[in-house]
């Protein structure tokens, strides 16, 4: 059998070598996404039974700093997307969702709001803060679940003040308007307050 020439052996090693590597990229990705997916599922075991349009996601006594996070949720075309569920998750004052981060996601600071006919929703919480050794800013998490049963990933919030917040950052906030990532903090006494607004986007369903 006639041998390749070496060049031609060589990019076929490397295009094998990047072929593996992207293929063992989206095997991960898969596997946190269903991993994701199931512990979603499982926290919503917990939702209470009727869910009101004020809701407190960290208990009374949770050490930090007190927050309340004043929300809007609108459709795709604007309008308010009334009786949606949001669902929202952060870390506590050290930077820890469960306090192991061992295994499968678990979420202990969480809580669901359905919002009013506005699209608005209030969450009472602590400040989350940043992940324990990395660069990665605090944020809150959102899934919103609409009246017909569809679930969406309705992104996150981040604070202003937060030094690890990046510049590029902030300037893709500025340029997203009223749906910035990136949001002013109030302080009003000993509670800090967070206005944003979450959009439904049909290419966020899963």
């Amino acid at each position: 059998m006639k041998r390749l020439p070496v060049s031609t052996r060589r990019k076929s090693i490397r295009r094998l070598l990047v072929f593996a590597a992207v293929a063992s990229s989206l095997q991960v990705a898969f596997a946190q996404d269903r991993e994701y997916i199931a512990a979603v599922e499982r926290a919503q075991q917990q939702r209470p039974a009727t869910v009101a349009v004020s809701a407190r996601i960290a208990p009374a006594g949770e050490p930090g700093t007190r927050m309340i996070l004043h929300g809007r949720i609108v459709k795709p075309d604007g309008t308010p997307a009334a009786s949606t569920i949001v669902f929202a998750y952060h870390t506590d004052r050290n930077g820890l969702y469960d306090g192991s981060e061992a295994g499968a996601h678990s979420w202990r600071l969480k809580g669901w709001a359905r919002a009013d006919d506005a699209g608005r929703f209030t969450f009472e919480t602590v400040r989350p803060a940043p992940y324990p050794g990395r660069q990665i800013p605090a944020h809150v998490h959102f899934t919103a679940f609409a009246p017909s049963g569809e679930r969406f990933h309705a992104g996150e919030i981040r604070f202003d003040d937060d030094p690890l917040v990046t510049q590029r950052e902030r300037e893709a906030s500025k340029r997203a308007g009223e749906f910035a990532e990136v949001r002013p903090v109030r302080r009003e006494g000993d509670t800090e307050h967070v206005e944003f607004t979450l959009r439904i986007d049909a290419a966020q369903r899963f």
